[in-house]
């Protein structure tokens, strides 16, 4: 009983303290004290007072470090203990599905969403919630389709996906990253080179990037179907030479249920109706503010956030990597066809993405700092590389963040941002039939069933019951 009254005296502490509203409260009751009660004592009586409580001076700046630092630690143990598989997604011939097949795969993803549920959870345990890798992989031209995901998940992982693409095969496979140089001076032994970034939104999450329902329809035969966003993707990645890889990794982490809460500030400013103020005429009239209708483009924006904050979300990090001999390195080819092919996906009057300039690797002696930009540069190539192969997320902490830092290189240029399931699936879907893929995909050339039911099975009890 005790146990469970701390528990819940606790937790709604920390809720407490989340809230900007208590810390504000607080800060106001403070200063208001201070300038009734600081006049009335004298300058010895106020160093006196000062000395007397330097313990809580010191409390409220090392506390939120030592938190901090805390957290970082015991959330990193939590995630090494974390037991991740590698699951290759293999395309069947025919793909009839639209991407709408995905976005309901990935609702069921969400639904595995785990958080810390209490202070034992948050503070001893480390739990924090566990993330997804879906990756698109171009090996010297041919592409392959991956999914990272939790051990315990995999089967759940499988039964969505056989749920809306029954022809799929799901392959438990070894990490291709394995074969990957491990740092900055393998890369160098073995002659390669590296171009990588990551990539943003360009404006609040609560507006939506164009997702496939948007795209322009062609027909085919006598119906018409939506032009696959993902054929520009299969196009620029397969056209690579035999020694290059091209990755793309999308990490994605279920969001809380609620998460359009932190939008409503956004959308009470969509909904405020417009006015026009008359001037001229008498006295009543003069002056006078008449609400005006909404522009049909104002309209489509606020119908189009509405929409996109009524699905579920994912903290969401995209990045991505070239990786060349040096003797037929172009970076052009990643920092302008690569960031291109996510030019597609531009909504002008809602979203689009754009590069993390930080954490490109791409350094000029006119970027800030303005010093050592080879050095960054090879920073940056690190840091960019070990997070790809750990498919790593930046740490939630600012104590872990600062930790993570290099005196030229600090880690807080990586950022995720909310993406809902509808514009996840735009990004990463199964190539639906209409895109031309044969060059650049290998399919699985036969539909594999299970036997009949009610299959006579014959043999002794122990035979039988080594295959079931």
């Amino acid at each position: 009983m005790f146990r469970h009254f701390f528990e819940e005296l606790g937790s709604f502490l920390i809720e407490l303290f989340r809230k900007e509203e208590f810390w504000v409260i607080l800060f106001i009751a403070g200063v208001g004290g201070a300038l009734i009660i600081l006049p009335l004592l004298r300058l010895d009586w106020i160093i006196y007072l000062i000395l007397k409580i330097w313990w809580l001076w010191v409390f409220l700046i090392i506390f939120p470090i030592f938190e901090s630092l805390w957290l970082f630690w015991r959330q990193a143990i939590f995630k090494k203990d974390t037991k991740f598989i590698l699951l290759e997604i293999r395309v069947p011939r025919e793909v009839t599905q639209t991407p709408q097949a995905m976005e309901q795969l990935l609702r069921s993803i969400h639904s595995l969403r785990n958080a810390p549920g209490d202070i034992r959870e948050k503070y001893w345990d480390g739990e924090v919630t566990r993330w997804f890798a879906l990756e698109m992989v171009s090996f010297g031209g041919e592409v392959r389709f991956f999914i990272r995901t939790y051990g315990k998940y995999r089967n759940l992982v499988e039964a969505a996906f056989f749920s809306y693409y029954p022809d799929v095969e799901i392959m438990l496979v070894d990490d291709y990253t394995e074969k990957f140089p491990k740092d900055i001076p393998e890369m160098s032994e073995r002659g390669l080179e590296i171009w990588g970034t990551e990539m943003l939104l360009k404006t609040k999450e609560a507006f939506p990037i164009k997702t496939y329902p948007n795209f322009e329809e062609e027909t085919v035969g006598d119906r018409k179907i939506n032009l696959d966003p993902i054929s520009v993707f299969l196009e620029v990645l397969g056209k690579i030479k035999k020694e290059e890889i091209v990755g793309i990794q999308i990490l994605i982490a279920p969001a809380a249920p609620d998460w359009a809460k932190k939008f409503e500030s956004v959308m009470q400013e969509l909904q405020e109706p417009e006015t026009m103020e008359l001037s001229g005429g008498d006295e009543e009239t003069g002056g006078r503010e008449i609400p005006i209708p909404r522009t049909p483009g104002k309209t489509d924006i606020l119908e189009a956030v509405e929409q996109n904050l009524t699905k579920p979300a994912f903290d969401s990090l995209i990045r991505f990597i070239y990786l060349s001999p040096k003797e037929i390195f172009y970076d052009s080819f990643a920092r302008r066809g690569l960031v291109g092919a996510f030019n597609q996906y531009a909504a002008t009057n809602l979203n689009s993405f754009r590069s993390n300039y930080h954490t490109a690797t791409r350094t000029q002696i006119w970027n800030w700092p303005h010093i050592f930009p080879k050095s960054r540069n090879i920073f940056r190539k690190q840091r960019l590389l070990h997070n790809y192969l750990r498919r790593e997320l930046p740490p939630e902490t600012a104590m872990g963040r600062i930790i993570t830092s290099y005196l030229l290189n600090w880690n807080f240029a990586s950022r995720r941002f909310l993406m809902n399931i509808e514009g996840l699936a735009t990004l990463f879907h199964p190539p639906t039939s209409i895109v031309l893929t044969a060059p650049h995909i290998k399919r699985v050339e036969s539909r594999k069933i299970g036997p009949p039911a009610g299959l006579s099975i014959f043999g002794e009890e122990g035979e039988i019951e080594k295959y079931q």
